[in-house]
Parts: structure tokens; sequence; C-alpha cells
């Protein structure tokens, strides 16, 4: 029970499963109610109207018309004028006689006479009327049926007819009950059919009453008519005076008749043959037949689905009325329409979903929706200040925007299709070499950091990228990976950053520590510098150093990563005397291109415990020449410090030695204004999370100026990170912050683009 139960919950979480089970539950509940009767009568209306066709001629109406009863001077004839209708029309040689009239009551004595006389003469060849009424069954049954004494010399037959719902059509029985048995309908009559009580049909409304001829009832009565107009033919005798009130809207024809030509027109039906009604079940089948078909995306109205329901709908009816076989369509219509308008919103909901509008890219929803596996490397670009660069403009400029970075994308990525959702692109890249592909990354990220022009305007963007090689995995799980690796590298300020399978991940950290000594000491791990920018001169004063790791194979390895397994390992000492030691260098290479800055260098919470290292510090500072001042430590407020008289005095320490501290990423840790008077630190580094954010969000914004405010009533200088548009490069100096950093300025490079940049070969991106 639980595998078929499972399935059919896998089946009902289909959209597409509900629909169709949805619309099938609408046409069952439109076909079983009858509430589309209506809606059915006005199609076989409008059908019969398009396809008008004449009468065989075998039937003549005679009409008991105004005519007649001015002329005779009374309300309603006679049975005696029954009786010279029917010598008449005999001696002219009618066939038949048919009244559309109840005999159930009598006349006066000579007229009922006269009638019984003419009815012996003509045994069998005429037919009474029978009609409702009486005490019987309601219902089929003709109650009233004509006198005993003229049903012994004419024959009986039911006029009832069946009204439809909103008087829109009409059926009529074969047959009805009545007080003396089995009747036929006068209809059935004429044409020699015998069906039991229960069955009705409908008449061909596409024979036209205006075709079958008509005589006056006064003039036959008279004498006074062709006898050829009668001659073999089957006469049926019809009140049409206003005074019976038996005027009636014949259906597809939109004119008004007496009810006698339902009779007559159902005889004509009847003698082209059966008629067959097999109701709303057929076509509601293969209506439903075709929507469960059409479960893929856009195929509801596909050529051949659209080509079925037309045909079933439409044609089918048409078609089947010319051979007498009604069947009723609105059920399946109902199913169609549901299903149709259903899927066609689910499908523009997939597709608006799969294209993003504000650019008219495919959507990276596409991706996700896709089960296809690729062996080509998935590379997701994410602009990191796109949403501000988006919403300074006052007009709508994205899909111009994205234009430009497709653009340059394809530069050397040529015919790559690419995916775009917020500030994310993301395309399958033609470059199967994971070494080329961060070259020409790198390539990409020099051409964009020159500009884009967009409104006329140039834009400066900034973007981190993430990697996806695990080829194995459908692109709607890589997808994932590779996003999710572009927001890695963007919180680890690295250009690219490289998904790694988690099942590989317990290998890799083995293998990683082994590997970190070879790795520094072969040039694999290297030292990027990130200016800091002074507000007040608009002068490049210092720099970060930020450690990389560019592994031949896998690409760059995230700080996070070798980091965090270098503290567990105790193996941090040696990388943290790599990178003091290369941004002592470079200070003093800068300092002899005549550019006095400060280096600033992340210190380890572990290292401070260490007390081997103000002894290292100082020997790289001897060994290179350069002053203490200039060397700023940074330290981390999250790494929880040690706060004994330990780790304090290895702080003072360092401070007396002429070195620098730096309170790094402050705001996302427990720190109090307590925590910056004990720490002997000169200068507090706002967390870049609420720096990026407070161009949109007045709480980020407040925090920063609180921040801001606190520092400096204590003396300390304030660094702000993350800046990466113009706007908060204002607000923070209207707010009197000191110095930034972000990619505003610029991203973390090698020492020789750094050179370039302080420089003055890119002063225009610091504005």
């Amino acid at each position: 029970m639980i595998g078929p139960f499972r399935r059919m919950h896998a089946f009902w979480k289909n959209p597409r499963a509900r629909i169709v089970f949805w619309a099938a539950f609408t046409g069952l509940a439109v076909g079983i109610s009858g509430i589309s009767l209506p809606a059915e009568d006005y199609l076989r209306n409008w059908r019969w109207m398009s396809r008008t066709e004449p009468s065989s001629g075998t039937i003549v109406m005679v009409e008991q018309d105004q005519q007649t009863l001015t002329n005779l001077g009374t309300n309603d004839v006679t049975h005696g004028n029954d009786a010279d209708i029917i010598d008449h029309l005999f001696a002219s040689g009618a066939k038949r006689i048919f009244f559309d009239r109840s005999f159930s009551a009598p006349g006066s004595r000579d007229d009922d006479a006269k009638f019984v006389t003419a009815l012996k003469a003509n045994q069998g060849k005429v037919v009474l009327g029978a009609t409702v009424g009486g005490s019987g069954p309601l219902g089929n049954y003709a109650g009233r049926v004509p006198l005993e004494a003229y049903r012994k010399h004419a024959g009986v037959a039911s006029i009832l007819v069946r009204h439809r719902p909103m008087n829109m059509n009409v059926q009529i029985p074969f047959s009805s009950d009545s007080p003396v048995g089995k009747i036929p309908s006068i209809a059935a009559a004429i044409a020699g059919v015998d069906v039991e009580p229960d069955k009705l049909f409908f008449p061909d409304f596409a024979i036209a009453t205006g075709s079958f001829r008509t005589l006056s009832y006064y003039d036959v009565m008279r004498g006074n008519f062709e006898p050829a107009i009668v001659r073999g033919k089957d006469i049926l005798v019809v009140p049409s005076a206003l005074i019976f009130n038996d005027i009636h809207s014949i259906p597809g024809q939109n004119i008004n008749a007496p009810g006698g030509y339902f009779h007559a027109i159902g005889a004509e039906t009847l003698k082209r043959g059966m008629p067959k009604e097999y109701g709303w079940l057929p076509a509601f089948v293969l209506v439903l037949v075709l929507i469960v078909t059409a479960f893929g995306r856009g195929r509801v109205l596909d050529v051949y689905r659209f080509s079925g329901l037309a045909a079933v709908l439409g044609a089918a009816p048409f078609v089947l009325d010319y051979a007498g076989i009604q069947i009723e369509v609105i059920p399946a219509f109902s199913v169609a329409l549901v299903a149709v308008i259903r899927m066609r919103n689910l499908d523009r909901v997939e597709e608006a979903g799969e294209t993003n509008t504000g650019s008219g890219l495919p959507s990276v929803q596409a991706l996700r929706n896709s089960a296809d596996v690729s062996t080509r490397i998935l590379v997701a670009l994410k602009i990191r200040n796109y949403g501000a660069i988006i919403g300074s403009f006052a007009e709508h400029v994205e899909a111009q925007l994205a234009k430009e970075i497709v653009r340059r994308i394809r530069i050397s990525d040529e015919n790559v299709l690419i995916y775009h959702e917020g500030g994310m692109f993301v395309w399958l890249s033609s470059i199967r070499s994971s070494f080329d592909l961060f070259e020409n990354l790198e390539g990409l990220h020099r051409i964009v950091q020159n500009g884009i022009q967009v409104g006329g305007i140039d834009v400066d963007l900034s973007f981190n990228c993430g990697v996806d090689s695990e080829f194995g995995r459908a692109l709607s799980g890589r997808v994932a990976s590779a996003m999710q690796a572009a927001e890695e590298a963007v919180r680890n300020d690295e250009l690219v950053y490289q998904h790694e399978a988690g099942k590989h991940e317990a290998q890799w950290e083995i293998s990683l520590l082994t590997s970190l000594d070879r790795a520094i000491d072969n040039g694999e791990v290297w030292v990027a510098y990130q200016p800091k920018l002074e507000l007040k001169s608009n002068r490049i004063c210092g720099a970060e150093a930020l450690v990389r790791w560019t592994h031949p194979e896998r690409g760059p390895i995230g700080p996070d990563k070798f980091i965090r397994i270098a503290e567990e390992f105790h193996r941090i000492e040696r990388i943290t005397r790599f990178v003091i030691n290369d941004a002592v260098r470079v200070a003093v290479e800068l300092e002899r291109s005549g550019y006095e800055l400060t280096m600033s260098v992340n210190i380890s919470a572990q290292l401070l415990r260490n007390p081997g290292l103000p002894g290292m510090i100082s020997e790289i500072l001897a060994l290179h020449g350069l002053s203490p001042n200039r060397l700023i430590l940074e330290i981390t407020e999250t790494d929880r410090l040690d706060r004994s008289s330990r780790t304090f005095q290895m702080l003072q320490r360092l401070v007396q030695s002429g070195l620098r501290l730096s309170i790094d990423d402050f705001g996302t840790g427990n720190a109090t204004i307590d925590y910056l008077r004990y720490l002997p630190a000169s200068e507090v580094k706002i967390d870049k999370t609420f720096v990026s954010l407070m161009e949109g969000r007045k709480d980020d914004l407040l925090l920063v100026q609180s921040i801001i405010e606190m520092a400096h009533s204590l003396d300390r200088v304030v660094v702000a990170e993350g800046v990466e548009t113009a706007k908060v490069l204002e607000m923070l100096t209207g707010m009197g912050c000191d110095l930034v950093q972000g990619y505003y300025v610029s991203r973390p490079v090698p020492f020789r683009d750094f050179l370039d940049f302080v420089s003055g070969r890119r002063a225009r991106l610091i504005g």
C-alpha cells in the first residue's frame, strides 16, 4: 500500500496532474448535473441554422388558421368540419390524415355522426391526437385519448412534446403511455417507427419549416385546392390560429410556427433514418485523453491537440448531425476550457519564471528546472553592486546593462547561452580547461573594471565568480552549487571560487594540509592587496594584505577553508609569516617608489597566545628595514579573544614595540564599547555586512553612524569595509568616516596591479 500511495502522492504533487484532475471533475459535474443543457441546445440550434435543408415534400400541412375561424364565424372548428376535411382530402387522393388535436370530448350529435361516418368510410387511414391530461401519471403519458366511438375506426397517436430547459429546444417521444396502452407519437406514426416510450429524439430542425406545402383548413373544407397537392401525401392537420395558443419558436430557425411543425419535422427526421443520441460521455472521454497527453509545457495547444480539440468539439458534432447522431460537447468543452486555461497559465508562469522580465534573458530558473547533464563547466558571475546600479537610474535600464555584460562575457566565451537572475549571470562555458577559464575570468574582470556605459553614463562594475565542474550531476543541482560558490567568492573577496563536492571534503582537507607548505614554496599561495582610501585627502594611504591560494587543478581555494584547517592543525604561523614578510617587503618597495603606505595584516587569535609572535614580526621588520608603525595587525573580534592577562600582555607588547592594532569586522561579534576601551587598538574596521546594506536599510545606516561616533569618542580611526557604490562612499564621507576600502575603490589585486593603481593609472575609479 505504501508504494502506490507514494506514487499517487508524487503524481498529485505535479501541478499538471492536479489540473487534469480538476478539469475532469468539472466536466463530470457539468455532465451529470445537466446544467449544460441550455448551452447544448444553443449549439444544436446554431448547427441546424448553418445547414438549412428542405423537407421531402411527402407531408402537407393543413392549418386551422385565422382565415378559417373568421369565415366560419366561430372560435373553433367542429367534428362535422373535420368530416368534410376527411372526405375532400381522401377524395383528392390523400394517403393518410393525422390530426394534431385532442378528440377526448364529443361534439354535437349530428357532427359526431357525420365524423364517425367519415372515419368508417376511411377505416384506419385517419390518426387522431391524444394529449396530456386526466388522472394518469406525470411525464410521457397521454391521458386524454380520443373517444372510444372514434377509436373504433381511427388510429391514435401522441401529440406530446418535451420542451427542454429555457425552451431552447424540443424533443419528441417515439411513443407514449396512455389509458389504451402504448401509442406512437404522430412523428413516429407518420414514419412507421415503433420504439418504447422511454426513448426521445431530437427532430432535425435543419429541415426548414417554410419548405412544407400548406393549405388553409377552410379552403380544404370547401374543396378549394388543387388535388395534386395532396395526392399520395400524408396530411397533418394542425391548429395555427392564435386563439389555439399553439404557436412556438422553432429551434434553429428563428421563426414562430404552430406546434404541429414539431411533429412534421420529427416525421421527416425519422424517415431519413433512426436518430441516435450518445450523450456527453464520448466527447468527454476523447477530450480527457487529449488533455492527459498534454503534460509537457506548451503541448496543451500544440498543433496536434488543438486539431484534436477542434475536431471533437467543433467538427464532429456537425459531421455527426448529417448522420443523424447527436452528441453533447459542453462537458467536454468544460474539461478543455479548465485544462487549457490553467495549463496555459502554468506555461506562462513557468516561462515567465524562466525568462528574466528585466533583461529579457533566460532566467536561472530554466537551469533549476533542467534534468540535463552537461560536461561543460558551469559559471555563476555575481555583480556585487547590481541592485545599486539599477536603482540609481530614473528609467529602466536593466536590459541595456545586461546586454553590455553579456557582450563582454562573450568576447572570449563565444556563443554561450547566458541565464540571468538579479545580479547573477550563469552560463555553461565553452572553455574546457579550468586553468584557461580562470585566466579568461581574470581578463573579463579587467575589461569590466574599465567600466560600462549605460544610458550615456559610465558605470563601474565589480564581480565575483563561482564555478561547478561536477559533470555527473544534473544542471538543476549544479546551478545552486555554482551560485553558492559565487557568494563564497564575494564573502572571501576572491575573484573565483570553485565548488567542491561535499563527499570529497574529508579527503580534500587531509590533502590540503599536506599541500600547504609546498603551495607556499612553489608560489601557489600569494598575497593580494586591497587599497585603503583616506576620505579627507582622497588619497590611498594604505592596503590590507590578504592571502590567496590558486591551486593548479582545483583553482582558487577560499581563505576561510585553508586558514581554518591551518589553525586547527597549528600551521597558521607559517602562513602568517609568509603574509607579513610579503606585506613588509611590498611596503618597503612602495616607499622606494615614493609612497609611504601602511600595511594591514590579519592575525589569528591563536597566534596571540604564541609568545614568539612579537619576535617573529620584529625579525621581519628588521630584515626589510620597515618602521613598526607602518604595520597594522588586524584582530577579529569574532575570534573570541582570550581576555586573560596573557593575551592582554601580548597585545600590550605588540603595541609597545611600535606596531598598531585594528579591530576587524567590528559589529559582527560580541564586542561592546568596553571591548574598544580596554584593547590598545588605534583603528576600528566596520564589517562590510552593515556598510554594503546601509544604502537601502535605515537600521544598518544608524548602526554604522553610531559605530563611527563611538569610535571617534574613544579617539579611534574608523575604516569602513565593503564600499561598493558611489552613494555609500558619499554617505560615509558625510558621517565623518576616516578610511574606506571595498570594490568601489578596488578589489584585492596582485602587487603589480596595486602599484599601477596607487600611481594614478586607475585614479578615475575613486571618482
